[in-house]
């Protein structure tokens, strides 16, 4: 469970396959070369059709389980194979060699050192040309941060952390829900809203270069390095003035 996104550029593979077809497609094959990894750790060296795992379903309201096989996963995914080499010369691909690079995702629960990360990112001064931005921004789109706190509080299913981490300026204060408000409870993020994100965050600046955190928090957690990825995902969508999807 995560936040999926994919980088809005219409391509062949989008019109034959359809985004949810496509990312459903690479989600199973992600989960069945993570299955079959561990299994042959464990030195299960079965054919994929005979390794089978349980998944549960949840069906209004009522939780089902079936077995599934990493061969069955395989062979849901083989569909993108014949639609791969199209996005080689993908912008949005982005070099990728398994192609669909404009697809990725972060896993929940989100980590403290990927909170921690995020809110170093800030303008260390609201008097600069983007903390003046930032803290305009704050008054005027009243991100408060409640679906976040919601999420917070279902144990740590979507965030580590029980208490919201926060940072204060002295003028300011913000909340790592009201931070994840302004980046994915926003809806699909426009390239306008892109370009906005990455200016508080350091990626893009008015005219000069953006200046580093004064106190960089040094990421350490795969969960961090997928937050840097969709970080860099909207410094691109921003330059090419692409909007990004975002299921979270």
């Amino acid at each position: 469970m995560g936040i999926d996104y994919v980088i809005d550029l219409d391509c062949p593979p989008k019109q034959a396959l359809g985004i949810e077809d496509i990312v459903n497609r690479i989600k199973a094959r992600s989960r069945a070369e993570a299955v079959l990894a561990v299994a042959r750790q464990n030195g299960d060296n079965r054919p994929p059709s005979e390794v089978t795992f349980q998944v549960a379903i949840n069906r209004n309201g009522n939780i089902e389980t079936t077995d599934v096989s990493v061969q069955g996963l395989l062979d849901q995914a083989k569909a993108l194979d014949a639609h791969r080499p199209a996005c080689a010369n993908c912008p949005a691909n982005r070099e990728n060699p398994r192609g669909f690079g404009c697809y990725d995702s972060i896993n929940y629960p989100i980590e403290p050192d990927t909170e921690a990360f995020l809110l170093s990112r800030l303008p260390d001064s609201i008097e600069s040309p983007a903390g003046y931005m930032f803290s305009s921004a704050m008054r005027d789109f009243a991100w408060d941060g409640a679906q976040a706190a919601d999420m917070r509080a279902q144990g740590e299913t979507f965030f580590r952390l029980r208490k919201s981490p926060s940072r204060t300026w002295p003028s300011l204060k913000i909340t790592g829900d009201q931070l994840f408000h302004m980046m994915f409870h926003v809806g699909h993020i426009q390239s306008a809203h892109a370009m906005m994100l990455c200016m508080f965050l350091g990626l893009m600046s008015m005219g000069e270069d953006p200046p580093e955190p004064e106190n960089p928090v040094q990421p350490e957690s795969p969960n961090a390095f997928q937050m840097i990825e969709f970080i860099n995902t909207l410094a691109f969508a921003a330059s090419q003035k692409l909007d990004v999807l975002v299921d979270g």
